[in-house]
């Protein structure tokens, strides 16, 4: 049942339909214990279940399209509502995510007769173990403030975690936990959530969502300079594939914390990053972040899903920390 008091104060005007990526990654390594990582069970539970039943408690968010294999994602969302609508996947992530695009489309269509391209989708990971309605519902909020101040609203509003509300998941104690690398802007320390959102049909060059996906391990030098290289081929893609290098140069500069990083650090303005993403993709994008540091932690490994296993219960009692800047 979908929880419409919570949704009583956000500031869209309906409740955003979300979609879930949990489709086959086709190259093994991305495999963990062999299989589609949205299918792992963690205290009994599917990743992919989690993710679907914190959606479904969110006020702010109506419809559900969980784009994989049918035949597996029935069996595991079996008996929820039929506001869970199951869509078969079409190959590698964008395509995916177009497949579900398309069907939130159509059944907006049937419903109302017209079309809206600027109707804000909330867009989702299936493998997140600390998803919760509470966290979802907070970060849509968040974005729905950041729109309303702009009479265009932005095309992609990603979600990123601050360092704060990750240091609970550091390990200590001698117990494990996970650190992963941050973007370093001049004022914080971020790395990309799980969550965003956006309105896809107003970027102009879609395809590029694909890119920083496949290149998205920014800790790897390959990656970056693949990125980097293919920037360049589109407008403005010179000042992108130089954000892209800045960056990277900032994280290794990073271990000394001396003077040339810190002199990286205050170029990194975060409405420069922005807009270098913007000019790429061929639309507005703004960063938002969400207190709950949760949302970043995507089970990315096998060694991962040891640690978010062995330490779901306490873990998953962690609040939110706000955020410095």
């Amino acid at each position: 049942m979908q929880n419409t008091e919570l949704f009583s104060d956000s500031a869209y005007p309906e409740p955003l339909d979300a979609i879930v990526l949990a489709g086959t990654d086709s190259n093994p390594r991305r495999l963990i214990q062999g299989q589609n990582k949205a299918f792992l069970e963690i205290a009994g539970r599917t990743l992919v279940r989690r993710v679907v039943d914190s959606l479904l408690e969110a006020g702010t968010v109506g419809q559900v399209f969980v784009v994989g294999p049918v035949e597996r994602l029935q069996k595991v969302l079996a008996g929820l509502p039929e506001r869970v609508i199951i869509v078969p996947q079409a190959g590698k992530m964008l395509a995916n995510a177009w497949q579900a695009i398309g069907a939130s489309e159509e059944r907006y269509r049937s419903l109302h007769g017209i079309d809206d391209p600027t109707r804000p989708l909330l867009f989702i990971s299936s493998d997140l173990p600390l998803v919760s309605a509470v966290a979802v519902d907070d970060f849509v909020r968040r974005c729905a403030a950041v729109d309303a101040c702009r009479s265009d609203p932005f095309s992609m509003l990603a979600g990123v975690a601050e360092e704060a509300s990750l240091r609970s998941f550091y390990p200590g104690q001698g117990r494990a936990g996970i650190i992963r690398p941050y973007v370093h802007l001049a004022d914080c320390r971020l790395r990309l959530a799980n969550i965003y959102v956006g309105r896809p049909r107003t970027l102009a060059h879609q395809e590029f969502l694909q890119t920083g996906f496949d290149h998205r391990k920014a800790e790897k030098w390959k990656n970056v300079v693949g990125l980097a290289w293919r920037f360049l081929g589109q407008a403005g893609g010179i000042r992108a594939a130089w954000i892209t290098l800045r960056l990277q140069a900032t994280l290794l500069a990073a271990r000394g914390q001396g003077a040339v990083y810190r002199a990286l650090c205050r170029g990194n303005g975060r409405p420069r990053v922005e807009q270098a993403c913007g000019t790429v993709l061929g639309g507005t994008v703004r960063i938002v972040i969400t207190p709950y540091g949760g949302l970043s932690l995507d089970v990315d490994n096998e060694e991962d899903f040891r640690v978010l296993n062995d330490r779901f219960e306490e873990w998953s009692r962690i609040g939110p920390v706000e955020p410095r800047v």
